[in-house]
């Protein structure tokens, strides 16, 4: 794998003009279900999460390789205001880590089952999955087998060869529900050219669409394109899945 892709999962640099450069992430207020969550990976490991709202539809936010759940907790509760259950979570490695590992890139797959498993106990009989970077490759490898209703990956490549984390053909071609792929046309830490091949790689129903300069998934929300961004998850998902 190049040097590029590596850098899909340490996050170490942003590319784009002085316009793409993310500010301070918006402030949104959390809804008045905001709480709280623990729960076990598929191994058992304990991890730890946010749930945003209430309902049988559930949407799964995967982080990207720093592992900040931060900007996917300020969009949840625009979800959740549409009557979806929402879960924001951690990966089981600390949050901004400077060392990166095998181990790490494979544990996202049972801690996003875990994830999965944890939204269907409160009664989610469908979930949307969404993940950025790291988390799009997770979303990858387990989201035809889990049977998720819509899937949603931003920045990512479909693999991570180095690290062991590969979405196999097998796998992407399991995702029979609807999909949605994102890029920023200069984003030098997932490239452009790498989710778009994902994205070929994959079964219709598909969608794809590209943002301008280099800002890396999900902090293109604390850009002047967070709003575009966050319109665009939204009518996705309330289109594909509405509760």
């Amino acid at each position: 794998m190049t040097r590029s892709l590596t850098a899909a999962v340490l996050i170490l640099a942003l590319a784009g003009c002085a316009a793409d450069t993310p500010t301070a992430a918006p402030t949104i207020a959390p809804s008045d279900s905001d709480r709280a969550a623990t729960f076990p990976a598929e191994d058992g490991v304990a991890l730890e999460g946010r749930v945003f709202g209430s309902g049988t539809t559930a949407v799964v936010l995967s982080n990207m390789g720093d592992n900040d759940p931060g900007p996917w907790q300020a969009f949840a509760p625009l979800l959740a205001d549409r009557g979806y259950l929402v879960l924001s979570y951690s990966f089981r490695f600390p949050k901004r880590t400077n060392r990166f590992t095998e181990a790490m890139a494979r544990d996202t797959v049972p801690d996003l089952l875990g994830a999965i498993a944890y939204v269907r106990g409160l009664g989610a009989s469908r979930v949307v999955l969404i993940g950025a970077s790291l988390g799009g490759i997770a979303v990858g490898k387990v989201a035809g087998a889990s049977g998720a209703a819509a899937v949603v990956v931003l920045a990512s490549p479909q693999e991570l060869a180095e690290y062991g984390l590969v979405v196999t053909r097998a796998e992407l071609a399991a995702i029979t529900a609807p999909k949605l792929f994102i890029a920023s046309e200069a984003d030098t830490n997932a490239r452009f050219e790498d989710t778009r091949a994902y994205f070929e790689n994959a079964p219709e129903p598909k969608q794809f669409h590209s943002f301008t300069g280099g800002v890396h998934g999900v902090l293109l929300f604390a850009t002047g394109q967070g709003d575009e961004l966050r319109q665009l998850l939204l009518t996705f998902v309330t289109t594909n899945v509405p509760v």
